[in-house]
Protein backbone atom coordinates (compact mmCIF):
# COMPACT_ATOMS: atom_id res chain seq x y z
CA UNK A 1 0.00 0.00 0.00
CA UNK A 2 1.40 3.38 -0.99
CA UNK A 3 1.44 6.09 1.63
CA UNK A 4 -0.97 8.90 1.19
CA UNK A 5 0.02 12.52 1.13
CA UNK A 6 -1.22 12.99 4.65
CA UNK A 7 1.12 10.22 5.81
CA UNK A 8 4.25 11.73 4.31
CA UNK A 9 4.02 15.43 5.04
CA UNK A 10 3.01 17.78 7.80
CA UNK A 11 -0.71 18.46 8.25
CA UNK A 12 -2.05 21.16 5.96
CA UNK A 13 -3.51 24.37 7.31
CA UNK A 14 -6.92 23.27 6.07
CA UNK A 15 -6.66 19.98 7.98
CA UNK A 16 -5.64 21.83 11.14
CA UNK A 17 -8.48 24.32 10.67
CA UNK A 18 -11.01 21.51 10.22
CA UNK A 19 -9.71 19.72 13.31
CA UNK A 20 -9.85 22.94 15.36
CA UNK A 21 -13.44 23.60 14.24
CA UNK A 22 -14.59 20.05 14.99
CA UNK A 23 -12.66 20.13 18.25
CA UNK A 24 -14.55 23.26 19.31
CA UNK A 25 -17.87 21.44 18.79
CA UNK A 26 -16.58 18.53 20.88
CA UNK A 27 -15.47 21.06 23.52
CA UNK A 28 -19.02 22.38 23.85
CA UNK A 29 -20.48 18.87 23.89
CA UNK A 30 -18.30 18.03 26.90
CA UNK A 31 -19.22 21.35 28.54
CA UNK A 32 -22.94 20.60 28.19
CA UNK A 33 -22.36 17.09 29.53
CA UNK A 34 -20.45 18.32 32.59
CA UNK A 35 -22.20 21.60 33.47
CA UNK A 36 -25.60 20.05 34.18
CA UNK A 37 -26.57 19.12 36.79
CA UNK A 38 -23.50 19.25 39.07
CA UNK A 39 -22.52 22.92 38.88
CA UNK A 40 -26.13 24.13 39.28
CA UNK A 41 -27.45 21.21 41.38
CA UNK A 42 -28.97 23.39 44.10
CA UNK A 43 -30.42 25.87 41.57
CA UNK A 44 -32.21 23.13 39.67
CA UNK A 45 -33.48 21.42 42.82
CA UNK A 46 -34.89 24.61 44.36
CA UNK A 47 -36.18 26.23 41.14
CA UNK A 48 -37.85 23.14 39.70
CA UNK A 49 -38.88 21.71 43.10
CA UNK A 50 -37.55 18.20 42.47
CA UNK A 51 -35.76 15.55 44.54
CA UNK A 52 -32.03 14.79 44.43
CA UNK A 53 -32.67 11.63 42.43
CA UNK A 54 -34.57 13.67 39.83
CA UNK A 55 -31.70 16.16 39.53
CA UNK A 56 -29.25 13.27 39.20
CA UNK A 57 -31.53 11.78 36.54
CA UNK A 58 -30.84 14.80 34.32
CA UNK A 59 -27.22 13.69 34.22
CA UNK A 60 -28.00 9.97 34.18
CA UNK A 61 -30.46 10.22 31.29
CA UNK A 62 -27.93 12.22 29.28
CA UNK A 63 -25.19 9.63 29.74
CA UNK A 64 -27.50 6.63 29.25
CA UNK A 65 -28.57 8.02 25.89
CA UNK A 66 -24.96 8.95 25.08
CA UNK A 67 -23.72 5.47 25.92
CA UNK A 68 -26.60 3.67 24.24
CA UNK A 69 -25.95 5.54 20.99
CA UNK A 70 -22.23 4.77 20.71
CA UNK A 71 -22.41 1.58 18.66
CA UNK A 72 -24.96 3.09 16.26
CA UNK A 73 -22.81 6.21 15.94
CA UNK A 74 -19.75 4.09 15.17
CA UNK A 75 -21.61 2.31 12.38
CA UNK A 76 -22.94 5.59 10.96
CA UNK A 77 -19.52 7.26 11.11
CA UNK A 78 -17.95 4.30 9.31
CA UNK A 79 -20.68 4.41 6.67
CA UNK A 80 -21.05 8.15 6.05
CA UNK A 81 -17.85 9.69 7.43
CA UNK A 82 -17.13 11.42 10.72
CA UNK A 83 -17.61 14.91 9.30
CA UNK A 84 -21.19 14.26 8.28
CA UNK A 85 -22.17 12.54 11.53
CA UNK A 86 -20.53 15.28 13.61
CA UNK A 87 -22.63 17.92 11.85
CA UNK A 88 -25.80 15.83 12.17
CA UNK A 89 -25.21 15.31 15.88
CA UNK A 90 -24.15 18.92 16.38
CA UNK A 91 -27.44 20.17 14.94
CA UNK A 92 -29.44 17.91 17.27
CA UNK A 93 -27.28 18.96 20.22
CA UNK A 94 -27.85 22.65 19.43
CA UNK A 95 -31.63 22.16 19.58
CA UNK A 96 -31.41 20.57 23.03
CA UNK A 97 -28.87 23.11 24.30
CA UNK A 98 -31.21 25.95 23.31
CA UNK A 99 -34.37 24.37 24.73
CA UNK A 100 -32.96 23.51 28.17
CA UNK A 101 -32.39 27.06 29.49
CA UNK A 102 -35.79 28.07 28.08
CA UNK A 103 -37.59 25.21 29.85
CA UNK A 104 -39.63 26.05 32.98
CA UNK A 105 -41.59 22.79 33.09
CA UNK A 106 -39.80 19.72 34.48
CA UNK A 107 -40.85 17.50 31.55
CA UNK A 108 -39.48 19.97 29.02
CA UNK A 109 -36.18 20.26 30.87
CA UNK A 110 -35.81 16.46 30.77
CA UNK A 111 -36.78 16.35 27.09
CA UNK A 112 -34.17 19.01 26.29
CA UNK A 113 -31.47 17.05 28.12
CA UNK A 114 -32.44 13.90 26.22
CA UNK A 115 -32.13 15.73 22.89
CA UNK A 116 -28.79 17.22 23.93
CA UNK A 117 -27.49 13.80 24.96
CA UNK A 118 -28.53 12.24 21.66
CA UNK A 119 -26.71 14.93 19.68
CA UNK A 120 -23.61 14.89 21.89
CA UNK A 121 -23.28 11.13 21.43
CA UNK A 122 -22.03 11.71 17.87
CA UNK A 123 -19.07 13.94 18.78
CA UNK A 124 -16.26 11.74 20.10
CA UNK A 125 -16.39 8.85 17.63
CA UNK A 126 -17.02 11.21 14.70
CA UNK A 127 -13.91 13.21 15.58
CA UNK A 128 -11.82 10.05 16.05
CA UNK A 129 -13.06 8.80 12.68
CA UNK A 130 -11.77 11.95 10.94
CA UNK A 131 -8.23 11.81 12.35
CA UNK A 132 -6.82 9.47 9.69
CA UNK A 133 -8.27 11.56 6.87
CA UNK A 134 -6.90 14.79 8.35
CA UNK A 135 -3.46 13.67 9.51
CA UNK A 136 -2.75 10.18 8.20
CA UNK A 137 -1.63 7.30 10.38
CA UNK A 138 -0.22 8.76 13.59
CA UNK A 139 0.51 7.19 17.01
CA UNK A 140 -2.91 6.34 18.40
CA UNK A 141 -2.24 7.40 21.98
CA UNK A 142 -0.92 10.80 20.87
CA UNK A 143 -4.08 11.78 18.98
CA UNK A 144 -6.26 10.18 21.63
CA UNK A 145 -4.58 12.38 24.24
CA UNK A 146 -5.16 15.52 22.16
CA UNK A 147 -8.84 14.75 21.60
CA UNK A 148 -9.40 13.89 25.27
CA UNK A 149 -7.61 17.06 26.37
CA UNK A 150 -9.95 19.12 24.18
CA UNK A 151 -12.93 17.45 25.82
CA UNK A 152 -11.65 17.85 29.36
CA UNK A 153 -11.05 21.54 28.65
CA UNK A 154 -14.79 21.84 28.13
CA UNK A 155 -15.26 20.07 31.44
CA UNK A 156 -12.94 22.55 33.15
CA UNK A 157 -15.00 25.48 31.82
CA UNK A 158 -18.14 23.79 33.15
CA UNK A 159 -16.92 24.11 36.75
CA UNK A 160 -15.84 27.42 38.30
CA UNK A 161 -16.08 29.58 35.14
CA UNK A 162 -19.67 28.45 34.56
CA UNK A 163 -20.50 28.79 38.26
CA UNK A 164 -19.24 32.39 38.25
CA UNK A 165 -21.14 33.18 35.04
CA UNK A 166 -24.31 31.65 36.49
CA UNK A 167 -23.90 33.70 39.67
CA UNK A 168 -23.42 36.92 37.68
CA UNK A 169 -25.95 36.46 34.85
CA UNK A 170 -28.08 33.47 35.84
CA UNK A 171 -27.68 29.90 34.65
CA UNK A 172 -30.32 30.26 31.94
CA UNK A 173 -28.65 33.27 30.30
CA UNK A 174 -25.24 31.63 30.57
CA UNK A 175 -26.42 28.43 28.87
CA UNK A 176 -28.13 30.40 26.10
CA UNK A 177 -24.80 32.12 25.45
CA UNK A 178 -23.14 28.70 25.22
CA UNK A 179 -25.77 27.59 22.69
CA UNK A 180 -24.97 30.67 20.58
CA UNK A 181 -21.24 29.86 20.65
CA UNK A 182 -22.01 26.26 19.72
CA UNK A 183 -23.97 27.50 16.69
CA UNK A 184 -20.93 29.53 15.60
CA UNK A 185 -18.68 26.47 15.98
CA UNK A 186 -21.02 24.37 13.86
CA UNK A 187 -21.01 27.01 11.11
CA UNK A 188 -17.21 27.12 11.14
CA UNK A 189 -17.05 23.31 11.02
CA UNK A 190 -19.45 23.12 8.09
CA UNK A 191 -17.37 25.65 6.14
CA UNK A 192 -14.07 23.90 6.90
CA UNK A 193 -15.40 20.45 5.97
CA UNK A 194 -16.91 21.82 2.77
CA UNK A 195 -13.49 23.13 1.73
CA UNK A 196 -11.87 19.85 2.75
CA UNK A 197 -14.21 17.81 0.57
CA UNK A 198 -16.32 14.77 1.27
CA UNK A 199 -14.77 11.71 2.87
CA UNK A 200 -14.83 8.56 0.70
CA UNK A 201 -17.48 6.02 1.67
CA UNK A 202 -16.40 2.44 2.44
CA UNK A 203 -17.07 -0.20 -0.18
CA UNK A 204 -18.20 -2.77 2.35
CA UNK A 205 -20.84 -2.33 5.02
CA UNK A 206 -19.90 -2.77 8.68
CA UNK A 207 -20.58 -6.35 9.70
CA UNK A 208 -22.85 -6.89 12.72
CA UNK A 209 -20.79 -9.97 13.61
CA UNK A 210 -17.98 -7.69 14.81
CA UNK A 211 -20.09 -6.68 17.81
CA UNK A 212 -20.51 -10.32 18.81
CA UNK A 213 -16.75 -10.86 18.41
CA UNK A 214 -15.92 -7.94 20.70
CA UNK A 215 -18.43 -8.96 23.38
CA UNK A 216 -17.31 -12.59 23.14
CA UNK A 217 -13.61 -11.77 23.56
CA UNK A 218 -12.71 -13.03 27.03
CA UNK A 219 -9.38 -11.23 27.06
CA UNK A 220 -11.03 -7.81 26.88
CA UNK A 221 -13.75 -8.45 29.47
CA UNK A 222 -11.70 -7.12 32.44
CA UNK A 223 -11.26 -3.85 30.54
CA UNK A 224 -14.99 -3.68 29.88
CA UNK A 225 -15.62 -4.22 33.59
CA UNK A 226 -13.21 -1.39 34.44
CA UNK A 227 -14.91 0.88 31.90
CA UNK A 228 -18.16 0.49 33.86
CA UNK A 229 -16.52 1.82 37.04
CA UNK A 230 -13.38 3.99 36.80
CA UNK A 231 -14.44 6.78 34.46
CA UNK A 232 -18.12 6.69 35.54
CA UNK A 233 -17.37 7.31 39.23
CA UNK A 234 -14.87 10.10 38.50
CA UNK A 235 -17.27 11.67 36.00
CA UNK A 236 -20.18 11.58 38.44
CA UNK A 237 -18.08 13.21 41.16
CA UNK A 238 -17.04 15.93 38.70
CA UNK A 239 -20.43 16.58 37.15
CA UNK A 240 -23.17 15.52 39.59
CA UNK A 241 -22.29 14.90 43.23
CA UNK A 242 -18.83 16.31 43.98
CA UNK A 243 -19.74 20.00 44.26
CA UNK A 244 -22.93 19.14 46.14
CA UNK A 245 -20.95 17.09 48.69
CA UNK A 246 -18.35 19.80 49.22
CA UNK A 247 -21.10 22.33 49.92
CA UNK A 248 -23.22 20.06 52.14
CA UNK A 249 -20.55 18.32 54.20
CA UNK A 250 -17.30 20.15 53.52
CA UNK A 251 -18.84 23.50 54.41
CA UNK A 252 -17.50 25.19 51.26
CA UNK A 253 -19.28 27.97 49.42
CA UNK A 254 -20.52 27.52 45.87
CA UNK A 255 -17.49 29.17 44.22
CA UNK A 256 -14.96 27.37 46.46
CA UNK A 257 -16.61 24.00 45.79
CA UNK A 258 -16.65 24.74 42.05
CA UNK A 259 -12.94 25.65 42.22
CA UNK A 260 -12.19 22.26 43.81
CA UNK A 261 -14.07 20.46 41.04
CA UNK A 262 -12.18 22.61 38.51
CA UNK A 263 -8.88 21.45 40.04
CA UNK A 264 -10.10 17.85 39.83
CA UNK A 265 -11.09 18.19 36.17
CA UNK A 266 -7.87 19.99 35.25
CA UNK A 267 -5.89 17.22 36.97
CA UNK A 268 -7.82 14.65 34.95
CA UNK A 269 -6.93 16.48 31.72
CA UNK A 270 -3.23 16.61 32.62
CA UNK A 271 -3.12 12.96 33.70
CA UNK A 272 -4.93 11.76 30.58
CA UNK A 273 -2.45 13.68 28.43
CA UNK A 274 0.47 12.24 30.41
CA UNK A 275 -1.05 8.77 30.08
CA UNK A 276 -0.54 8.98 26.34
CA UNK A 277 3.23 9.40 26.76
CA UNK A 278 4.09 7.34 29.86
CA UNK A 279 3.73 3.89 28.24
CA UNK A 280 7.08 4.56 26.54
CA UNK A 281 8.72 4.45 29.99
CA UNK A 282 7.23 0.98 30.52
CA UNK A 283 8.42 -0.48 27.20
CA UNK A 284 4.92 0.06 25.74
CA UNK A 285 3.36 -2.11 28.41
CA UNK A 286 -0.26 -1.24 29.19
CA UNK A 287 -0.88 -3.14 32.40
CA UNK A 288 1.37 -1.12 34.80
CA UNK A 289 -0.53 2.13 34.18
CA UNK A 290 -3.89 0.35 34.27
CA UNK A 291 -3.00 -1.10 37.68
CA UNK A 292 -1.61 2.20 38.96
CA UNK A 293 -4.82 3.96 37.95
CA UNK A 294 -6.97 1.33 39.68
CA UNK A 295 -4.86 1.57 42.86
CA UNK A 296 -5.14 5.38 42.93
CA UNK A 297 -8.87 5.10 42.39
CA UNK A 298 -9.28 2.63 45.29
CA UNK A 299 -7.15 4.84 47.53
CA UNK A 300 -9.25 7.90 46.68
CA UNK A 301 -12.62 6.30 47.43
CA UNK A 302 -11.29 4.78 50.66
CA UNK A 303 -9.93 8.17 51.73
CA UNK A 304 -13.30 9.83 51.04
CA UNK A 305 -15.09 7.20 53.13
CA UNK A 306 -12.60 7.41 56.00
CA UNK A 307 -12.56 11.23 56.02
CA UNK A 308 -16.36 11.40 56.02
CA UNK A 309 -16.60 8.91 58.89
CA UNK A 310 -13.99 10.89 60.85
CA UNK A 311 -15.67 14.24 60.17
CA UNK A 312 -12.51 15.66 58.57
CA UNK A 313 -12.34 19.38 57.74
CA UNK A 314 -13.42 20.58 54.30
CA UNK A 315 -9.89 21.06 52.95
CA UNK A 316 -9.15 17.32 53.29
CA UNK A 317 -11.65 16.21 50.66
CA UNK A 318 -10.18 17.99 47.61
CA UNK A 319 -7.01 15.92 48.16
CA UNK A 320 -9.04 12.75 47.67
CA UNK A 321 -10.69 14.33 44.63
CA UNK A 322 -7.25 14.96 43.13
CA UNK A 323 -6.24 11.33 43.77
CA UNK A 324 -9.36 10.15 41.96
CA UNK A 325 -8.60 12.45 39.04
CA UNK A 326 -5.02 11.13 38.85
CA UNK A 327 -6.46 7.67 38.12
CA UNK A 328 -7.21 9.05 34.65
CA UNK A 329 -3.57 8.35 33.76
CA UNK A 330 -4.74 4.81 32.91
CA UNK A 331 -7.38 5.79 30.31
CA UNK A 332 -5.13 5.96 27.20
CA UNK A 333 -3.54 2.62 28.11
CA UNK A 334 -6.95 1.03 28.70
CA UNK A 335 -8.27 2.27 25.36
CA UNK A 336 -5.10 1.19 23.55
CA UNK A 337 -5.23 -2.24 25.19
CA UNK A 338 -8.86 -2.62 24.11
CA UNK A 339 -7.83 -1.78 20.56
CA UNK A 340 -4.93 -4.24 20.66
CA UNK A 341 -6.85 -7.11 22.25
CA UNK A 342 -9.37 -7.21 19.42
CA UNK A 343 -9.09 -7.99 15.72
CA UNK A 344 -7.71 -5.21 13.48
CA UNK A 345 -11.00 -5.01 11.58
CA UNK A 346 -12.93 -4.58 14.86
CA UNK A 347 -10.99 -1.63 16.29
CA UNK A 348 -13.74 0.95 15.80
CA UNK A 349 -16.37 -1.42 17.16
CA UNK A 350 -14.27 -2.35 20.21
CA UNK A 351 -13.73 1.29 21.17
CA UNK A 352 -17.40 2.14 20.66
CA UNK A 353 -18.40 -0.77 22.94
CA UNK A 354 -15.98 0.42 25.62
CA UNK A 355 -17.21 4.01 25.33
CA UNK A 356 -20.81 2.85 25.40
CA UNK A 357 -20.36 0.91 28.63
CA UNK A 358 -18.46 3.81 30.22
CA UNK A 359 -21.34 6.23 29.73
CA UNK A 360 -24.00 3.71 30.66
CA UNK A 361 -21.96 3.33 33.85
CA UNK A 362 -21.97 7.12 34.32
CA UNK A 363 -25.76 7.20 34.26
CA UNK A 364 -26.10 4.18 36.53
CA UNK A 365 -23.63 5.40 39.17
CA UNK A 366 -25.10 8.92 39.11
CA UNK A 367 -28.64 7.67 39.51
CA UNK A 368 -27.64 5.29 42.31
CA UNK A 369 -25.94 8.20 44.08
CA UNK A 370 -29.08 10.34 43.84
CA UNK A 371 -31.22 7.51 45.18
CA UNK A 372 -28.84 7.03 48.13
CA UNK A 373 -29.18 10.71 49.04
CA UNK A 374 -32.97 10.51 48.76
CA UNK A 375 -33.01 7.69 51.32
CA UNK A 376 -31.77 10.23 53.87
CA UNK A 377 -34.14 13.07 52.84
CA UNK A 378 -35.96 12.84 56.19
CA UNK A 379 -32.79 13.83 58.07
CA UNK A 380 -31.85 16.59 55.64
CA UNK A 381 -32.10 20.32 56.29
CA UNK A 382 -33.53 22.92 53.94
CA UNK A 383 -31.50 26.13 53.63
CA UNK A 384 -33.05 29.58 53.24
CA UNK A 385 -32.20 29.42 49.54
CA UNK A 386 -34.26 26.24 49.19
CA UNK A 387 -31.22 23.99 48.81
CA UNK A 388 -31.49 20.59 50.54
CA UNK A 389 -28.48 19.79 52.76
CA UNK A 390 -28.02 16.06 53.31
CA UNK A 391 -26.54 14.59 56.53
CA UNK A 392 -23.19 12.88 57.00
CA UNK A 393 -24.82 9.44 57.07
CA UNK A 394 -26.00 9.97 53.48
CA UNK A 395 -22.47 10.59 52.26
CA UNK A 396 -21.04 7.72 54.32
CA UNK A 397 -23.46 5.42 52.50
CA UNK A 398 -22.53 6.99 49.16
CA UNK A 399 -18.78 6.59 49.63
CA UNK A 400 -19.16 3.04 50.99
CA UNK A 401 -20.92 2.22 47.70
CA UNK A 402 -18.14 3.86 45.66
CA UNK A 403 -15.42 2.12 47.69
CA UNK A 404 -17.03 -1.26 46.97
CA UNK A 405 -17.05 -0.44 43.26
CA UNK A 406 -13.38 0.58 43.47
CA UNK A 407 -12.49 -2.80 45.01
CA UNK A 408 -14.17 -4.61 42.10
CA UNK A 409 -12.36 -2.32 39.67
CA UNK A 410 -8.99 -3.10 41.25
CA UNK A 411 -9.63 -6.84 40.97
CA UNK A 412 -10.55 -6.51 37.28
CA UNK A 413 -7.55 -4.28 36.50
CA UNK A 414 -5.19 -6.84 37.97
CA UNK A 415 -6.15 -9.52 35.43
CA UNK A 416 -6.06 -7.35 32.29
CA UNK A 417 -3.83 -9.13 29.71
CA UNK A 418 -0.60 -7.46 28.63
CA UNK A 419 -0.23 -6.51 24.95
CA UNK A 420 3.05 -4.52 24.88
CA UNK A 421 1.53 -2.35 22.17
CA UNK A 422 1.07 -5.25 19.73
CA UNK A 423 -2.16 -6.10 17.92
CA UNK A 424 -3.45 -9.50 18.95
CA UNK A 425 -5.21 -10.85 15.89
CA UNK A 426 -7.04 -13.61 17.72
CA UNK A 427 -7.15 -12.56 21.35
CA UNK A 428 -10.32 -14.56 21.98
CA UNK A 429 -8.46 -17.75 21.02
CA UNK A 430 -5.72 -17.14 23.60
CA UNK A 431 -7.43 -16.73 26.98
CA UNK A 432 -4.23 -17.00 28.99
CA UNK A 433 -3.33 -13.40 28.19
CA UNK A 434 0.08 -14.07 26.59
CA UNK A 435 1.03 -12.07 23.52
CA UNK A 436 1.62 -14.39 20.53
Amino acid sequence: MHPTDTETRSPSRLALAAFAAMGSVYFFSYFLRAAVPGTIFNDLQSELGIRASAVAAMGSMFTWIYGGMQIAVGVLADRYGGGRTLLWGGGIMLVGATLFPLAHAVWLAFAARAITGMGASFMYLSLIKELDRLFGHRPFTLWLGIVLAVGYSGGVMATLPFERAAAAFGWRTSLLAVALLLACSLCATALALRRLGRAPRPRQAVRAVRLAEVLGNRASRPLLACSLITFPVAFVMQTVLGKKFLQDFGGLGSSAAAACVLAMTATSACCVAAGGVLPRLFDERRRPLIRIGAALFALATSALLAATLAGAPGWAFPIAFILMAAAGVSLPSSTSAMKELNRPDSVAMSISVMNSLAYIGCGTVGQAGGMILDRFRGAAQVAASGAVIYPRSAYVALFAFLAALAALNLAAAWIVPETRGLQRHAAHDNPEGETP
